[in-house]
């Protein structure tokens, strides 16, 4: 009620339209399914508000510069909980030799939340903001950014992993190149010192001839799955939080026990399979708005808040590219703070600043 009674006008995002195009076309899929999941549809859309709270009330640079600072904070606090969540469960480990107890592979860290994938990834959207924010945070942010950044190479979640390489490589491209090296070069240094780790993480997927631990044969089990029930169900798709149910149709290996196939491990499959080919289509149109968008205010934004918008396509690189190896946007605490990070310069930046440019 405060926050209704004492806000401003909202400010609209410029992805707006197209966001609530696809919440209304999720809101029709639920309504096509056997026994609707409204309590469902009603709580992910909930944190789409975020959107228009983060647009509305972030809306200077010392209050960007606030919230990256305060999200930085908590995210160096919990990465050097979750390193130390590490080095207990690595000498567990060494003792024990159980799969069960392998930091690399089923006893990852956690930090605070309640599944290693939702830490990891939740710290990449935190690290990759953080970046560009150091030209205005300046570099006694380093050691929080280092911090963060170590437990994204010791969470050993190779998704994670390429979208953390790929805010390197958009980050690279859009500003000085020295701003990277006092960033990257520690965790090369930590990366290298933990090579062995890294090989033993991946040789785990790779080599598992008992199929205990079946990663990749698992993802493209779902992702085979996930094309049939496109193929059965186009328009409209199976249903929100129906791929469980739909899934041992279609699959017909052993192990099914050793699959998790609550989703389909990829956020553009899981949408179009869960929602139908219309709904995937409005997904596509908020993702691509929300990166014009993002680019539109990188013209427009002048030396001082030019690392803003840089931050928001930083966070929203390293989802996507995550995304393509879990469903990272079911994930409601992630979701959360991606919206927020990414809503952030078009708070600051408003949209009659764009217009201008155009």
């Amino acid at each position: 009620m405060w926050i209704v009674s004492r806000s401003p006008r909202p400010n609209l995002p410029s992805y707006f339209v197209p966001m609530c195009a696809f919440i209304g076309m999720t809101f029709i899929s639920v309504f096509l399914t056997p026994d609707p999941p409204i309590n469902w549809a009603l709580r992910k859309t909930i944190l789409f508000g975020m959107t228009l709270l983060a647009a509305t009330f972030v809306t200077t640079l010392w209050r960007a510069r606030t919230s990256h600072a305060a999200l930085l904070a908590v995210a160096a606090l919990t990465s050097a909980v979750g390193v130390i969540q590490f080095a207990v469960a690595y000498s567990k480990y060494r003792a024990t030799q159980q799969l069960a107890d392998d930091p690399m592979i089923l006893a990852r860290m956690r930090g605070f939340m309640g599944h290693w994938l939702t830490f990891s990834s939740e710290q990449l959207l935190v690290w990759a903001a953080a970046i560009p924010a150091m030209v205005y945070l300046g570099r006694r942010w380093w050691l929080p950014i280092t911090t963060v950044g170590t437990a994204l190479i010791l969470s050993f979640t190779r998704g994670v992993w390429l979208g953390a390489a790929a805010v390197v490589a958009l980050v690279s491209a859009m500003m000085p190149k020295r701003l990277l090296l006092p960033v990257l070069l520690p965790l090369f240094v930590i990366a290298a010192a933990a090579s062995g780790l890294i090989y033993h993480r991946v040789s785990a997927s790779i080599n598992n001839a008992d199929h205990t631990f079946m990663p990749d044969t698992g993802r493209i089990e779902l992702w085979k799955a996930g094309l049939l029930m496109i193929r059965e169900h186009p328009w409209f798709g199976v249903g929100p939080e129906r791929v469980e149910a739909e899934f041992p149709r279609h699959y017909r290996g052993p192990n099914i026990e050793n699959i998790y196939h609550g989703h389909l491990e990829n956020n553009f499959l899981t949408i179009a399979a869960e929602r139908g080919l219309l709904c995937f289509a409005t997904f596509l149109w908020f993702l691509l708005e929300l990166y014009a968008g993002l680019f539109r205010l990188v013209k427009a934004a002048d030396a001082a808040t030019r690392w803003l918008p840089i931050s928001g396509l930083a966070a929203l690189t390293g989802f996507l590219v995550t995304g393509f190896s879990q469903f990272n946007f079911g994930d409601s605490e992630v979701l959360l703070l991606f919206l927020f990070v990414v809503s952030i310069p078009f708070g600051v930046l408003h949209e009659r600043d764009v217009e201008e440019v155009i």
